[in-house]
């Protein structure tokens, strides 16, 4: 540790970024209680719409479960692994409030018999029927999404009679009064509960009126699509605090405060240096620098990109290489999104040999690596169009791609077109075409919503590095204030259109 060498800003740019940091993680714990409102929101609609049916004498018009089950299915048992035909639903991909998690999957080659018997349609009920005492029994509604998909044995397929409604049945089994009838009818083996299908239909509920259940349900779903759009925002939130946490260390997060701080950071800098000195420290001369804002700004954009590369970790530097290799043998950008070819990718012999020190099976660790490369500017990442040979239907799919050689300074890129457009007040004023792709966020249930497939100018200078392609917009305002917080330009002065 003696012999690391680590960047070291004046202690108010320090506080500086520290404030900031501590701002985003107020934002991102606001964002984050929402989920909490919206399970409150789903409980208190529970008991306006069924409270009359739990009265101090039991329960009004009781059932029990297995009366409304029309078919019941366990989940295979196949190993997983990081690709295969379908994707594989888990434990873990159901909340403990009964909502989906697609974030983390495990795939299977699936033989047709298996596939035919877990095939899942809109409405089918997932129930956990091993876990820890606390978490089993949890249950959720699937709603179709794309992709192939399927679920491991420790979940059961529930479908229900016409009498009960999917929705009603999963907000019973996540009210209270449901979380203590499972606790009640779990059977404890070691360090694992289960709930069997048998003792799941033993329980019984009320059967309120189909048309109580259907305004329900109708609920339910609304507020199913809101959460959804909240939490594609959330995800792009959390993207955003990695990028900002990341500009922290290489002096992009305070670029202006500096410009205007420029006298405080000189007597800073002295100060510093005076008292690291007189302890014995190690000061690289090269990195002490007159803090005028222009020296400044030269600190941070020049040796940003080797300064990067010799702060990534092993296996980083390892994928970095691999990919690299890679994309310039096919001559073709790596399609992560695309299971088969990012299989294919993971399987090469270029990739397997510069990861072998690190085991085996990294299919998640790789595409998390790739993201925080195109993160940190040392790889693009661009959408790409996909079209579907049975439907005919084009989806865009991300993609990354090493830097051409015009690129390698692309760190440097944004600080140079800022200053380039912000040089003449007259000519303050900026023009983009954007095109967009509205499909895929309908079919993630975010519907009206749109990511950015590219950005230019009138030119047809391509500016797509700007934004995050991976976040969803609900208007071209939003998408605006975007391009303007990366040009430090205000909103009113950008012209945004769709292509």
């Amino acid at each position: 540790m003696a012999r690391v060498k680590i960047p070291l800003p004046t202690l108010p740019e320090q506080q500086r970024i520290v404030d900031v940091l501590q701002q985003a993680k107020v934002v991102a714990k606001a964002k984050q209680s929402i989920s909490e409102q919206i399970d409150q929101l789903v409980r208190t609609a529970y008991w306006e719409h069924f409270g009359a049916w739990y009265t101090t004498d039991g329960l009004i018009d009781p059932v029990r479960i297995s009366d409304c089950i029309a078919d019941s299915q366990y989940g295979i048992s196949e190993a997983m692994e990081e690709h295969g035909t379908h994707a594989v639903l888990r434990m873990n991909s159901i909340t403990s409030s009964g909502w989906l998690d697609l974030s983390e999957l495990k795939y299977a080659s699936l033989s047709a018999k298996d596939i035919a018997s877990t095939e899942l349609q809109d409405g089918d009920l997932l129930f956990n029927r091993t876990n820890s005492k606390e978490l089993v029994g949890k249950c959720a509604v699937w709603r179709p999404v794309a992709g192939a998909f399927s679920f491991a044995s420790y979940l059961i397929r529930l479908r229900l009679k016409s009498e009960m409604l999917p929705e009603y049945l999963w907000a019973t089994l996540n009210s209270a009064y449901g979380k203590y009838r499972l606790a009640n009818s779990a059977k404890q083996a070691v360090s694992m509960a289960n709930v069997s299908p048998t003792d799941l239909g033993r329980i019984t509920v009320p059967l309120p009126p189909l048309a109580i259940q259907d305004a329900f349900a109708k609920f339910v779903r609304t507020v199913e699509a809101l959460r959804s759009q909240m939490l594609s925002k959330l995800d792009a939130f959390a993207e955003l605090q990695t990028i900002v946490s990341q500009q922290a260390l290489i002096g992009e997060l305070t670029p202006t405060w500096r410009d205007d701080h420029a006298n405080e950071i000189a007597k800073a800098v002295q100060t510093r240096d005076t008292l690291l000195r007189e302890r014995g420290a190690m000061i690289d001369p090269s990195a002490t620098i007159t803090a005028t804002p222009s020296a400044q700004a030269e600190m941070t954009v020049r040796p940003a990109r080797h300064w990067l590369l010799g702060q990534l970790s092993a296996f980083q530097r390892q994928v970095l290489t691999a990919f690299t290799v890679y994309c310039q043998s096919s001559g073709e950008p790596l399609l992560v999104e695309d299971p088969d070819v990012f299989a294919r990718f993971c399987d090469d012999t270029t990739v397997t040999e510069q990861l072998q020190v690190f085991g085996t099976s990294h299919g998640n660790r790789i595409r998390r690596t790739l993201s925080q490369l195109a993160a940190l500017g040392l790889i693009a990442k661009v959408a790409l169009p996909k079209v579907d040979p049975e439907s005919g239907e084009r989806d865009y799919l991300k993609a990354f791609r090493p830097l051409r050689n015009d690129e390698f300074t692309r760190l440097a890129d944004v600080q140079s077109l800022r200053k380039a457009l912000s040089a003449d007040d007259d000519h303050g004023h900026y023009h983009f075409q954007a095109q967009l792709d509205y499909e895929t966020s309908q079919r993630a249930g975010a519907g009206s919503m749109f990511q950015v497939i590219s950005i230019e100018d009138d030119e047809g200078k391509d500016f797509t590095h700007l934004v995050d392609q991976s976040r969803r917009y609900a208007s071209l305002d939003d998408l605006k204030v975007d391009l303007a917080s990366a040009l430090k330009v205000a909103a009113k002065q950008i012209e945004l259109e769709e292509k």
